[in-house]
């Protein structure tokens, strides 16, 4: 079993939004797959709840329980486990991060967002695990072309010396529209460009995961 963490200091930035599209992502590709709800919010469980799908699976679990809870996933045959942290938790972010064969660092490409990440940057690096930053609700840029506030917001990060995800996710009204009632963007607007950057973030996301995988 992989185990695949959200995370992000600073609320606001869309990383339940994340966690959920990857799992429905996951889950469309073949793999059995759980969401591990850290967030005592419990935005993700909300949304699972609306949900008419069976997968992707769904567990709120608190922070002491999460080894236990990824040694019983595992023992249950669950090819991915996806945990969607709370924000403002050190404790809870450097668990996730050693439990995690892959630690996602969500931001916003404005600079308040840019600045706040630096701490999420030094709990991860001390977690010795792989991980990278992804840029999410940017501004949709043309063509194949980011946006300017994007590209710089990359340049920015650079400084932080962490791998930064060759893909960014834009800000569409279809990632919002899609949550309301459970659902995917893949499920909503299937030919969309935000399902289609959502299709692209998990591809480059699995290839992490399973590197050796053929497809």
């Amino acid at each position: 079993m992989k185990t695949l963490a959200m995370l992000s200091r600073k609320g606001g930035v869309g990383k339940t939004t994340l966690t959920v599209h990857l799992a429905v992502a996951a889950a469309r590709a073949g793999k059995r797959v759980l969401i591990a709800d850290m967030d005592p919010q419990g935005s993700a469980a909300e949304w699972w709840r609306a949900r008419n799908a069976e997968t992707p699976e769904l567990v709120e679990v608190k922070p002491d329980r999460l080894k236990d809870t990824l040694k019983a996933a595992a023992d249950a045959g669950v090819d991915l486990m996806v945990l969607d942290t709370r924000p403002s938790a050190e404790a809870d972010t450097a668990a996730a991060a050693r439990l995690a064969d892959l630690a996602l660092l969500v931001t916003r490409p404005g600079f308040l967002d840019l600045h706040a990440i630096a701490h999420t940057v030094d709990v991860v690096r001390l977690a010795k695990r792989p991980a990278a930053i992804v840029l999410n609700a940017c501004p949709p840029g043309r063509g194949d072309k980011e946006a300017a506030v994007t590209i710089e917001a990359r340049e920015a990060l650079g400084a932080y010396d962490m791998a930064l995800c060759p893909v960014s996710v834009s800000q569409r009204a279809a990632l919002t529209h899609a949550l309301n009632d459970g659902r995917a963007v893949a499920e909503f607007e299937p030919e969309g460009r935000a399902a289609q950057e959502i299709e692209l973030l998990w591809k480059w996301t699995r290839k992490q995961l399973w590197p050796n995988a053929r497809s």
